[in-house]
C-alpha cells in the first residue's frame, strides 16, 4: 500500500478508536412501577462486568413529587447482593450523587450524576442503591423481567429492603433505572490500605490500585497522607504513622505517559484512635405541636460542639445538642448534623418526613382518584382521639375529603406497602362519630364499603397500621352516584335482548319490599318489562356479571307485588328465571346478590321458541350469507353477506321459486320469489320479528347476489360477473 495512503487511514482508525473509548453507553431495565419501598430504602441487583467500565450516572424511578430534592448512595459488595441485604458489613460505599438532583416524578427517569465515577474491572458485583429524599419505585419480578445486558455489562435483579441493609427482604424486585458508563480507557487513580483504623501511633501501609490503559503503566505517584495539602511521599506503596487522634483525608495523584494526571481523595479514610472520635448520629420524634420535630443527638465520642442544618438549605439552624424545629409544611427534608470534639468532626445526613397531619386538626385534603404516596412513619397517637374499633390500629395520620355530589363514597388503601388500618368519621375534630372501620380489604390493605354521603359533606378519615404498624401508603377515593333504580317505583325499563351493563354497588334494601324467597338476596335494583305478544321468556345474568347474583320477577304494582319466581344459581353463580309473559302486562324484575353481595351485571331477556334457520341451497361464488339472532315472535334477526367481491344485494321471498339467473345448464338460479329487494350495496339487514301470532310456524327465505363476483354467470351476459350466495330459510317460532 502507498505510504501516503497508509498515514491518513491509520489516523482515521486511531480517531475511531478514540471516539469509541470516550463514547457513553447505557443499559436500561424498565419503567412502570407496581410497588415501592420506604423513604431512604434500598434496592439491590447484581452487575456482571465483561469489559472495564466507568459508571458516571444512574437514572432511577422515585415516588417523590416533581421538583423534590433527591439523591442516591451507591454501595458494592464482591460477588452478589443475594444473601447480603441484611449484612451492613458486606457493603462498601463507593459513590453518591452530586447533590443537585430533583425528582422528575413517578415512572419518569430521575438523573443522578455521581460525585465520583465508579470504576469496575471485569467481574461480578452486588450493587445497592440507597434512596435519599424519596422512596424507590420498582417492579415486582416475574421471572421474565429480571435480566438485562449489553456487550459490556449485565444486570440481574433483584430485591429491596425498606431500610438499608436490614430485614425484611422483599424479592424478586426489579430496579427501575438506567446505568450510564464509558469504557475504562484512561487513567483512574485509586488505592487501598492495610488498615484504616486503630489506636495511635497508627502505622498504615498504602497500596496503589490505579487503573491505566497505557501499556507503560503509572509513572509517578504523589501522596498527601494526612490531609494537609502537602505531598508526603512519591513512593508507589508508602507507609505513614498517625500520632494524633482524628479523621484524615488521603489523596493520591498519579501520572502515566499518555493521559492527563488523575487524582482521588478519600475523605476521613483514616481514623486514628477511633474510640475518641466522634461518629455523628441522631434520632427524631414528634412533639405535641403540629409540624414540630424533636432532634436528639446520639453521636458517639462525646462531642462538644454541634451544628444542625435542619431544613436542607445548607445554612446552620441550631448549635444546641438536642434542638426542636418547626417546619412550615409537611414533606421530605434533608437534615445534617456535624458533631465535633478535640479530635475532629463527623457529619451525617438523614432524610426525614415531617407529618403535617399527625393530628385531626391538621388533616390533609385529598381528592377523588389516586392520592399519595403518604407515610405514617413517626406518627403518634393522641389519647383524646376515639379508640380504634378495628385492627388494634395506631400510628394514625389524618385526611379530609369534601364530597362533590350526593351518593356513595368508597375509600381504599390498595397498593400500600404495609398492613394498614382505615376509619372514616362524621362530625368535627373533637366530636367525631365513626362511620366504618376496616383492617383487611385487599390483602393486608384496608378499604371501606361504599357509604352514603351528601353534597359538601367533609369526611374525615384516618390511616394507621395494624397494631400500630408503619410504612408508606396510597389512597384511592371514588364517588358513586346514587342508583336510579334502587326502588321499585324507579324501575328501569328493559327489552328483549341484552340490557346493561348495570351495577348494584351501593344498593339499599327497602324493608317494605317482599322478603327474598331465595339466595338470602339483598342489595337489589329494579327493572320493568312489558311485551306486546305472549312469549316464553328467559331473564338471566349469565353473561357479563362479576358477582354471585340473585333474580326475582313479579306481577302487580310497586307496594302490591306477587312473585312469579326466584332463582339463585343457574349458570355458575349467576341466575336465570323462565316464565310465560302475557302481552301488555308489566313485570317487575329485581336483581340482587347472594346474601347482599354487590357488583356489575348484564340482564339478558331471551324469547324462547322453535324458530330456526335452515340452509336450502349452496351458493355459486365466493360470497356467503350468515344468519343470527332469535327467529321467534318478539325476537330479532340479523343477516349479513360476507366475503363478497363486488357490490352486495339482498332480497326476501315468502315462497320457494326457482328463477334462472342466466342461461346455461348447471348455472346458478335464484331460489326465492323477489317479494322484497334491498338497494344495491346493503350487505347487512337487522330486523325484529313482529308479535303477530299468525306468523308462528311460517317460513320466509333470503338470498344474495354479488355483482362483480366470480363463479356464477358468464361476465358477457350481464357485462359483469354475478354470483349467488346460499339461500337461508327462516321459520318463525
Amino acid at each position: 500500500m502507498n505510504r501516503l495512503l497508509r498515514l491518513p487511514l491509520a489516523l482515521a482508525a486511531l480517531a475511531a478508536m478514540a471516539g469509541t473509548a470516550s463514547a457513553q453507553f447505557s443499559l436500561r431495565t424498565l419503567y412502570g412501577y407496581d410497588n415501592f419501598g420506604n423513604p431512604g430504602g434500598a434496592i439491590y441487583f447484581d452487575l456482571n462486568v465483561t469489559n472495564t467500565v466507568r459508571i458516571t450516572q444512574f437514572d432511577t424511578n422515585y415516588l417523590a413529587p416533581f421538583g423534590n430534592p433527591v439523591g442516591v448512595q451507591v454501595y458494592t459488595t464482591p460477588g452478589t447482593y443475594n444473601g447480603n441485604e441484611g449484612n451492613p458489613a458486606a457493603w462498601t460505599q463507593v459513590s453518591q450523587d452530586n447533590g443537585v438532583a430533583t425528582s422528575q416524578g413517578p415512572d419518569v427517569p430521575t438523573p443522578l450524576v455521581l460525585q465520583t465515577p465508579i470504576l469496575l474491572t471485569p467481574g461480578t458485583y452486588g450493587i445497592a442503591l440507597v434512596a435519599v429524599g424519596s422512596e424507590h419505585a420498582y417492579t415486582n419480578g416475574t421471572g421474565t423481567n429480571e435480566n438485562y445486558s449489553d456487550t459490556n455489562i449485565a444486570i440481574s435483579c433483584g430485591s429491596a429492603t425498606n431500610f438499608p441493609f436490614a430485614a425484611p427482604v422483599f424479592a424478586p424486585r426489579v430496579w427501575n433505572g438506567e446505568i450510564y458508563y464509558t469504557l475504562g480507557q484512561g487513567l483512574f487513580a485509586n488505592f487501598t490500605a492495610n488498615t484504616t483504623s486503630g489506636p495511635t501511633p497508627l502505622n498504615v501501609t498504602f497500596t496503589d490500585t490505579t487503573f491505566t490503559s497505557d501499556p507503560g503503566g503509572v509513572t509517578s505517584w504523589a501522596w498527601d497522607l494526612n490531609g494537609d495539602n502537602i505531598v508526603d511521599s512519591n513512593s508507589q506503596a508508602p507507609s505513614f504513622t498517625y500520632t494524633t487522634c482524628g479523621y484524615y483525608n488521603v489523596t493520591l495523584t498519579v501520572t502515566d505517559a499518555t493521559h492527563p494526571a488523575s487524582t482521588i481523595t478519600k475523605t476521613a479514610f483514616i481514623q486514628a484512635d477511633p474510640q475518641l472520635l466522634v461518629q455523628a448520629s441522631f434520632v427524631t420524634s414528634g412533639t405535641a405541636t403540629p409540624l414540630q420535630i424533636q432532634f436528639t443527638d446520639t453521636s458517639s465520642g462525646s462531642p462538644t460542639l454541634w451544628s444542625w442544618d435542619l431544613d436542607g438549605d445548607n445554612v446552620p439552624d441550631s448549635a444546641q445538642q438536642n434542638p426542636t424545629f418547626s417546619y412550615p409544611a409537611g414533606g421530605n427534608y434533608n437534615v445534617t448534623l456535624t458533631a465535633t470534639n478535640s479530635c475532629g468532626a463527623s457529619t451525617t445526613t438523614q432524610s426525614i418526613f415531617v407529618l403535617a397531619n399527625d393530628e385531626c386538626t391538621g388533616a390533609t385534603p385529598v381528592v377523588a382518584g389516586f392520592n399519595g404516596p403518604f407515610s405514617n412513619v413517626g406518627a403518634t397517637d393522641n389519647p383524646l382521639d376515639p379508640a380504634w374499633p378495628c385492627a388494634g390500629g395506631g400510628s394514625d395520620v389524618w385526611f379530609a375529603y369534601t364530597v362533590s355530589a350526593t351518593g356513595l363514597l368508597s375509600i381504599d388503601l390498595c397498593g400500600s406497602s404495609y398492613d394498614t388500618a382505615l376509619e372514616a368519621f362524621t362530625g368535627t375534630c373533637g366530636g367525631l362519630s365513626s362511620i366504618v372501620c376496616n383492617d383487611d380489604f385487599c390483602g393486608l390493605q384496608s378499604g371501606l364499603a361504599p357509604f352514603a354521603v351528601t353534597t359538601g359533606q367533609v369526611v374525615l378519615f384516618r390511616v394507621g397500621g395494624f397494631v400500630g404498624g408503619q410504612g408508606t401508603f396510597v389512597i384511592n377515593i371514588s364517588e358513586i352516584p346514587p342508583l336510579a333504580n334502587d326502588e321499585c317505583i324507579n324501575a328501569i325499563p328493559i327489552n328483549l335482548g341484552s340490557n346493561g351493563s348495570f351495577s348494584n354497588v351501593g344498593a339499599t334494601d327497602n324493608p317494605l319490599d317482599p322478603a327474598w324467597p331465595c339466595a338470602g338476596g339483598g342489595s337489589d335494583v329494579w327493572f320493568s318489562l312489558t311485551l306486546g305478544c305472549p312469549l316464553n321468556i328467559d331473564i338471566n345474568t349469565c353473561a357479563g356479571s362479576n358477582f354471585d347474583t340473585a333474580i326475582e320477577a313479579f306481577t302487580g304494582t310497586c307496594g302490591a307485588l306477587t312473585s312469579v319466581g326466584c332463582n339463585d344459581d343457574f349458570c355458575g353463580l349467576q341466575s336465570s328465571l323462565s316464565f310465560t309473559a302475557a302481552p301488555g302486562v308489566t313485570y317487575f324484575i329485581r336483581v340482587g346478590g347472594f346474601f347482599a353481595s354487590q357488583g356489575s351485571f348484564t340482564l339478558d331477556v331471551v324469547a324462547s321458541g322453535n324458530g330456526a334457520f335452515f340452509e336450502l341451497q349452496p351458493g355459486a361464488g365466493q360470497a356467503s350469507l350468515v344468519a343470527s339472532g332469535s327467529p321467534n315472535l318478539g325476537g330479532s334477526v340479523t343477516y349479513q353477506m360476507v366475503n363478497q367481491v363486488g357490490t352486495a344485494q339482498l332480497w326476501f321471498g315468502v315462497n320457494q321459486f326457482a328463477i334462472p339467473l342466466c342461461p346455461g345448464a348447471g348455472l346458478p338460479v335464484i331460489f326465492t320469489t323477489l317479494d322484497i329487494v334491498l338497494p344495491f350495496g346493503l350487505n347487512t339487514l337487522n330486523s325484529s320479528v313482529p308479535c303477530d301470532p299468525n306468523l308462528r310456524g311460517r317460513s320466509f327465505y333470503i338470498q344474495g347476489l354479488d355483482w362483480g363476483g366470480t363463479g356464477g354467470c358468464n361476465p358477457n351476459y350481464f357485462g359483469i360477473g354475478v354470483s349467488t350466495t346460499n339461500t337461508i330459510a327462516t321459520r318463525v317460532g
